[in-house]
């Protein structure tokens, strides 16, 4: 199963995001881990959007317990994705991308998680939409953090990086 979906994860990387994120930065400028960064934003505004409703009508119940558990996993969803793009914003390096192996579970996880949202998507309301959301960037940040940096050019004995 592990070698089974080793082979989809660099199937996805190399014919899917890695285009993707080339074509990001000729088009924007943007390197692959802003435009991973991108991604976790977009990702955290969707998270605050899932757990907004719920969370307010705890508080305004006026349920203690409750409330401080929906603002408890609110919070540490962000610090995780907070954390995320901390990783993300250190990882940029030019050479092999250390994110490509080790990240490979954690883009299984979050595959699996955007397909049993998508199951159940046929009756979705805000909630269930911003989480679908949330999950879709999400697992778009991981695979654009694990494609490489394009090699920079060599010109007359030092290193060229072409302006985007």
């Amino acid at each position: 199963m592990r070698n089974t979906f080793a082979l989809l994860d660099d199937v996805l990387i190399e014919r899917m995001f890695q285009p993707a994120a080339d074509f990001i930065a000729l088009w924007s400028g943007l390197s692959r881990s802003a435009a991973a960064c991108c991604c976790v934003d977009g990702a955290s505004v969707a998270w605050i959007v899932s757990r907004a409703p719920r969370l307010a009508d705890v508080v305004s119940a006026w349920d203690a317990g409750p409330a401080f558990l929906r603002l408890t996993l609110a919070l540490l969803g962000l610090v995780a994705l907070a954390s995320l793009r901390v990783l993300f914003r250190r990882a940029g390096c030019r050479h092999a991308n250390p994110l490509r192996p080790a990240m490979r579970p954690h883009r299984a996880v979050a595959l699996l998680m955007l397909l049993s949202c998508l199951a159940r998507l046929h009756a979705a309301g805000l909630e269930e939409a911003a989480e679908t959301v949330m999950l879709m960037c999400s697992a778009a940040a991981l695979y654009l953090g694990a494609c490489a940096e394009r090699p920079p050019l060599r010109r007359g004995g030092r290193f060229f990086v072409p302006a985007s």
